[in-house]
C-alpha cells in the first residue's frame, strides 16, 4: 500500500475536453517530476507529445529558440493512420531536430521544418508547451491585456489556468487584478480550474479591495457549491470584509443548493471579529434560503452571538426563525435571541411566534427565558401571560405562571396572571399558582384581590381551596 502511494504522489492524471479540429476531444495530461506526457485524440486524428525542461519558442511560435539543458520534446501526430513525428533535444551549443514519416526518418529541412512550423502554433494553444516564455513575450509587448487575449484563445481549461498562473507571476499591478480574475472567471468554464486559479493567487488578491470583489464574484460562475465554498473560505482569511464583499459572498452563498456549504461559507464569515450590524443583517437575510432547520439554526445562533445588533437584526432573524419548522431548533434560536436586549414591538412578534411551537414544552421554555432575560413592560406582559395561559398542559403553563411571579409585577400585570391561571383546568395546578401568588396579595389593591379570589372560586376541590386560603391567610 505505502508503494502505490507514493506512486499516486508522484503522478497526476486530469481528463480534459477541448475543442481541435472542430471535434470534441480528449486530453490525458500526465505528469510527474521529470516530465510531461499529452495524449489527445478526438477519433479523427491524435496527438502524442512528450515533455521535459523549458522550452523557449520564437515569437511566431513556430521553432523552438532554446531548450533547457535536461530539455526534450517528442510531437507525434496521427491522421486517418497516418503519422509523423518531431523530436528536439540539446546537442551541443545548439538543437537537435529529427523528423519522421511513419518510421522512416526524412531531412529536417525542409519538410521537416515546414511540419513544425504547422503543428507547433496548433500545439502551443492546445497544450502547456512553452507556456512561460509565451506568457513573459505578451506580457513584454502588451502587459495583462495581451495575455489574456491569447488565453481567451487557448484550447482548454487546464492550459488557461496554467496561463493564468504564470501571468500573476509576472510584474502585474494590483490595480489589473480585478479586470484579470473577471477576465479568467469568463474564459473559463471548470469550476475546477478556477477555483485552483482562484486559491493559487489569493495572497496577491486579498491585497485588493477590488480583487477581492472580483474574486467573490466570481464565484458566482460556479455550479459546484464545493469549488464556491473553497473559493470564499480562503478569500475569508483577508483582515476586512466591505460591505459590498459580503453582499457578493451571500449573493454566492444565497445561490448554492447545498444548505451544508451555505452553512460553511456563512460560519466561517461569522468567525470574524469586524462585522458591523449590517452585515450581520445581510447574513440573517441570507439564511432564509437554508431549507434545513438544523443548519438555519447553526447560523441564526452564530449570528446573535455577534454584540452591537440592531433592532432591524433582530426583526431579520424573527423573520427567518419563523419559518424553521422544528420545535427543538426554533426554541433554540429564540431562547439565543432573548440573551440581548430587544424591543417591545419584536418582543410581542417572538410571543406570536410561539404559537406555531406545537410542543407545550419548548413553547414554556422560551416564555420563561423572556421573562428572566428580559424587561417587560405591561402591554407585552399581558400578550405573554395570555399565551401561557393558552398551553394545552397545565403543567407547562403553571410552570410559566410561577416563574412570572417570581419577578415584581405591577397590579395590572397581577391581574392579568390572575385572570389567565382562572382558566387552568386542573385544582391541582390552580392551586400551585394561586398559593405562590398568595404572599403577594394581602397588601395589594381590591382590584388584585378581587382577581385571586375569582380565581380561587375556580377550584371545586375543597381540599385545594383550602389549601390557597391557608397560603393566603399565613402571609
Amino acid at each position: 500500500m505505502s508503494g502505490l502511494k507514493s506512486i499516486l504522489s508522484a503522478l497526476f492524471i486530469i481528463v480534459l475536453t477541448i475543442d481541435h479540429f472542430g471535434q470534441e476531444a480528449k486530453v490525458w495530461v500526465q505528469r510527474d517530476d521529470n516530465k510531461i506526457v499529452i495524449r489527445n485524440n478526438n477519433g479523427l486524428s491524435s496527438f502524442d507529445v512528450e515533455l521535459r525542461g523549458k522550452i523557449v519558442l520564437t515569437d511566431d511560435d513556430k521553432d523552438i529558440k532554446s531548450m533547457s539543458p535536461d530539455g526534450y520534446l517528442e510531437v507525434k501526430k496521427t491522421v486517418f493512420g497516418s503519422r509523423r513525428t518531431l523530436i528536439v533535444m540539446p546537442e551541443g551549443n545548439g538543437l537537435r531536430k529529427d523528423y519522421y514519416e511513419g518510421r522512416t526518418k526524412i531531412a529536417f529541412e525542409p519538410a521537416g521544418r515546414a511540419w513544425m512550423a504547422e503543428i507547433l502554433p496548433e500545439l502551443v494553444r492546445t497544450t502547456t508547451i512553452g507556456a512561460e516564455g509565451r506568457v513573459e513575450r505578451f506580457f513584454k509587448k502588451g502587459g495583462p491585456t495581451a495575455v489574456l487575449n491569447e488565453i481567451d484563445n487557448l484550447g482548454s481549461n487546464y492550459v488557461k489556468a496554467k496561463y493564468a498562473d504564470i501571468l500573476m507571476k509576472e510584474s502585474v499591478n494590483p490595480r489589473d487584478y480585478a479586470r484579470i480574475i473577471d477576465k479568467i472567471s469568463g474564459t473559463m468554464n471548470s469550476n475546477y480550474y478556477l477555483a485552483g486559479f482562484l486559491k493559487n493567487n489569493m495572497d496577491k488578491f486579498i491585497k485588493s479591495n477590488e480583487a477581492m470583489e472580483a474574486t467573490f464574484r466570481a464565484t458566482n460562475n460556479m455550479d459546484s457549491d464545493h469549488y464556491k465554498t473553497e473559493v470564499i473560505k480562503k478569500g475569508l482569511d483577508t483582515e476586512f470584509v466591505s460591505i459590498n464583499t459580503v453582499k457578493i459572498i451571500m449573493k454566492s452563498a444565497g445561490s448554492m443548493d447545498s444548505d451544508h456549504y451555505k452553512t460553511e461559507v456563512l460560519s466561517s464569515l461569522l468567525r470574524k471579529d469586524n462585522l458591523n450590524d449590517e452585515i450581520i443583517g445581510e447574513m440573517i437575510n441570507t439564511s432564509k434560503t437554508i431549507d434545513s432547520d438544523y443548519y438555519r439554526s447553526v447560523v441564526l445562533n452564530r449570528a446573535l452571538s455577534k454584540n452591537g445588533l440592531s433592532n432591524t437584526s433582530f426583526q431579520k432573524a424573527l423573520e427567518s426563525i419563523g419559518d424553521i419548522d422544528s420545535d427543538h431548533y426554533k426554541s433554540e434560536v429564540l431562547t439565543s435571541l432573548l440573551r440581548k436586549p430587544i424591543s417591545d414591538d419584536l418582543q410581542k412578534t417572538l410571543i406570536t411566534i410561539t404559537k406555531t411551537i406545537d410542543s407545550d414544552h419548548y413553547c414554556s421554555l422560551v416564555l420563561e427565558e423572556m421573562l428572566q432575560k428580559q424587561t417587560i413592560n405591561d402591554q407585552v406582559f399581558e400578550e405573554l401571560i395570555t399565551r401561557a395561559g393558552a398551553i394545552d398542559s397545565d403543567h407547562y403553563a403553571t410552570l410559566v405562571m410561577k416563574d412570572a411571579l417570581s419577578h415584581p409585577l405591577s397590579d395590572k400585570s397581577m391581574i392579568n396572571l390572575l385572570k389567565a391561571a382562572s382558566r387552568i383546568g386542573s385544582d391541582h395546578y390552580l392551586s400551585d399558582i394561586l398559593s405562590a401568588a398568595a404572599p403577594k396579595i394581602r397588601n395589594a389593591n381590591d382590584s388584585v384581590k378581587e382577581a385571586f379570589n375569582s380565581a380561587a372560586r375556580q377550584i371545586d376541590s375543597e381540599t385545594y381551596y383550602g389549601r390557597v386560603m391557608r397560603a393566603l391567610n399565613n402571609n
